[in-house]
């Protein structure tokens, strides 16, 4: 995560970057939905990442499935 340069990242740090690419999404008016796509793309790659990072499984899956859901298969 940002400004977390070899730092511990807390599960609970990931799922809120999980949280945070749902809300992008359940709340974008139409005129901001290829934005906040990516917004949410952003937030769910850096979730990814992180929960490699600390080995977390569930989280791993939690975010790749959020992936695929957007039609991003290469994650």
């Amino acid at each position: 995560m940002a400004g977390h340069e070899g730092a511990q990242v807390e599960p609970n740090e990931i799922w809120e970057l999980i949280v945070k690419a749902d809300e992008r999404l359940k709340y974008a008016r139409e005129d901001q939905a290829d934005l906040r796509r990516g917004q949410a793309e952003g937030f769910l790659r850096e979730a990814l990442a992180a929960a490699r990072g600390i080995g977390n499984a569930p989280l791993e899956e939690q975010a790749l499935t959020r992936l695929r859901d957007l039609g991003i298969a290469d994650a």
